[in-house]
């Protein structure tokens, strides 16, 4: 495996962000490639944590069409990646149980959107489901669920809404209604959702979001 150069990785509470520059030559792509990519939902990033001996590693591996790019954290703290035709690092990953599948599952939506945040990107519900290759049925009902359980942690933390870099397709540019529902619920909004007021909500948690996390 190749040892990274230390700015190809940062890792700030338990996010890791990988810069394009890194990742984009690996999956065949130019960085602003990647980012496009990233946005139409054509590329995919999983983090998994090891279990018994894999305790303490981390294995974050970044899909585009049958190119895979992976790269290792040990528990040193040092990134060794490594480019495969297929995924097949031999790290055993967590079982998981109802509670701990929703954990990992907004944790896994979390690490996608601070990594689009990063890179200054907003992305569909649909764009995201195929980015976690989530399983259907009921794929977009199970993004917006952990959309708002993302929403009640930043909520709870005093941070803007990072689940404002998710809109609708056809909300030119909105995100969908439970946002503002779930932003209402939580203290936050207390306007329309089909006003001129939803839009300057949103504006300004997309750009605080963008600013907190890129």
């Amino acid at each position: 495996m190749t040892v990274l150069d230390a700015a190809a990785v940062s890792i700030t509470d338990g996010a890791i962000v990988l810069a394009a520059e890194t990742v984009a030559p690996q999956l065949g792509l130019k960085p602003e490639a990647l980012q496009a990519e990233m946005q139409r939902g054509q590329v995919c990033c999983l983090v998994e944590t090891g279990v018994d001996e894999g305790e303490g590693r981390t294995r974050v591996t970044v899909r585009y069409h049958a190119r895979s790019w992976t790269l290792v954290i040990e528990p040193d703290g040092k990134e060794h990646a490594t480019t495969w035709s297929a995924s097949a690092l031999p790290l055993k990953t967590k079982a998981m149980s109802s509670d701990r599948d929703h954990d990992w599952a907004a944790g896994q939506l979390r690490t996608c959107l601070q990594n689009m945040a990063a890179a200054g990107l907003t992305i569909t519900y649909g764009g995201l489901a195929r980015l976690l290759e989530l399983s259907p049925p009921n794929t977009i009902h199970q993004i917006t669920v952990g959309l708002e359980r993302l929403m009640e942690e930043d909520a709870g933390a005093g941070r803007p809404f990072i689940a404002a870099l998710v809109v609708s397709k056809a909300g030119g540019g909105l995100p969908a209604m439970g946002f503002f529902d779930c932003a209402r619920r939580l203290g936050r909004f207390a306007g329309d959702p089909n006003e001129v007021e939803a839009r300057s909500f949103h504006a300004a948690e997309l750009n605080a979001a963008l600013k907190f996390w890129g």
